[in-house]
């Protein structure tokens, strides 16, 4: 059995309308929150993978507390790509196709007309996932997680639970199959 904890960013600075933004205040306490959690993973054995995006990797370091042991940047773990490149367009849009079905969101106006294929995209996080060889740790978006989770669970929803920022989601590859053991703290959030 294999352990995979997915870990949601610290609250960002600002919101849906920033390309990249830092954690706030109370992001940094958030991810300093998890340095107990992170302690008791004795981190020599597990592997660290992170968004590239700034929230994630500053959450990552600060929840690592400088304990660096080679954090992996994997693009397969950014979040939800956009078809809408204004910023204030793009939270229309994500207000759009959050509550919807994948499908739905594919055949969505602007998702057409784009080069974006979110099948492939859902179908890239799985294969990361399952390839993983050792326990490890993925600092991530509400998106991503909720792409994994509804894959466990066979849904086709986009969202399907709401998981808090720096709650911890942790599975298990069982014969070669991805498991929930149990879901992160999820509350009513706003998704930065």
């Amino acid at each position: 059995m294999n352990n995979i904890y997915l870990i949601r960013h610290g609250e960002a600075i600002d919101g849906w309308t920033s390309l990249d933004p830092g954690l706030s205040d109370k992001g940094k306490d958030q991810a300093k929150n998890l340095r107990s959690f992170i302690v008791n993973k004795k981190l020599k054995n597990i592997e660290v993978i992170s968004s590239p995006l700034l929230r994630c990797i500053e959450t990552c370091e600060i929840a690592l507390n400088q304990c660096n042991n080679g954090i992996k940047i994997d693009q397969n773990f950014s979040e939800l790509p956009s078809p809408v490149k204004d910023l204030n367009s793009r939270v229309d849009w994500l207000k759009k196709v959050l509550p919807l079905t994948w499908k739905e969101l594919e055949n969505n106006k602007e998702s057409k007309l784009s080069d974006i294929d979110y099948s492939k995209w859902k179908k890239n996080i799985i294969n990361v996932v399952l390839s993983t060889k050792v326990e490890t740790i993925i600092f991530t978006h509400f998106v991503v997680i909720n792409c994994i989770v509804g894959s466990i669970l066979g849904s086709n929803k986009v969202v399907n639970f709401y998981p808090n920022n720096c709650s911890i989601t942790k599975l298990a590859i069982i014969k070669n199959k991805l498991e929930i053991i149990e879901l992160g703290e999820s509350q009513s959030t706003k998704v930065n």
